[in-house]
């Protein structure tokens, strides 16, 4: 029994540490600057169960200038995997892709593949007209907010926004059925790493439905990297009570 207790203890006291090992934003810099300069790119994430337990990698591109309906806009990438270490028990990728309008930066069309395998792929495309406050899916019309986002568009909102002047932000986001709202706060920080000093910004967020839903909401903190733009090095989303944290890895 003795023994028994002794192993818990080791494991847990070994699951603290490599949380905060993750989560530390020191640590986090210091392994970007190993690699390479810092800066605005693609960005690469290892993803976390509970902020211990590896379980997939993502990446979200940097925006590229791309031309629809005579319009120069963003295109917006993102991709995200499962390990292949879990390809017996489960095997999983979401692609997604957003199109988005240069001066507002609200998005234009929003498309998600979702790949599991042993079932159909699920395919959806949301085409937004944020003059009117429609979106359609597959024909179907629902009405949305003003300003309403994507969740790429989301977080290319939050990469351009200037902290020195934002301390609280809300955002209407909807890419299905139902309108939800982002409220945000952040607070500004120096840390140093390597002797050099670097501005971080701790933002806490959480997302609900507009009809006050109780059972539909998630808590999300990040910690972004002023440098240039806000980079996002640290996601945390809580949501139906799992924890899953992103760590930034890599800049390409």
């Amino acid at each position: 029994m003795k023994r028994l207790l002794f192993i818990l203890l080791v494991i847990i006291l070994f699951s603290v540490f490599v949380a905060n090992n993750n989560s530390n934003p020191k640590n986090i810099i210091m392994g970007l600057i190993k690699r390479g300069a810092i800066q605005p790119g693609d960005l690469r994430y290892k993803v976390y169960l509970l902020g211990v337990l590896p379980i997939g990698e993502a990446i979200f591109g940097i925006e590229r200038m791309e031309e629809y309906n005579g319009k120069k806009i963003y295109h917006l990438h993102a991709v995200a995997q499962s390990l292949k270490v879990f390809s017996k028990f489960f095997s999983g990728a979401a692609l997604l892709d957003s199109y988005v309008n240069t001066e507002e930066l609200n998005p234009i069309i929003f498309k998600q593949k979702i790949i599991i395998s042993g079932k159909k792929d699920i395919d959806r495309e949301v085409i937004y007209d944020q003059k009117s406050g429609v979106m359609s899916i597959a024909g179907v019309k629902r009405q949305i907010l003003p300003n309403t986002q994507d969740p790429l568009s989301a977080m290319l909102n939050i990469k351009r926004m200037d902290f020195n002047k934002v301390r609280e932000w809300e955002m209407n986001i909807n890419t299905n059925q139902k309108n939800y709202i982002l409220k945000g706060i952040a607070a500004q920080q120096d840390i140093i790493v390597n002797k050099k000093t670097y501005r971080i910004v701790l933002a806490k967020a959480e997302i609900k439905r507009r009809d006050k839903n109780p059972y539909h909401k998630s808590n999300i903190s990040m910690v972004l990297l002023n440098e240039k733009e806000n980079i996002p090095i640290l996601i945390k989303v809580f949501s139906s009570g799992i924890l899953i944290n992103a760590k930034l890895i890599d800049i390409r």
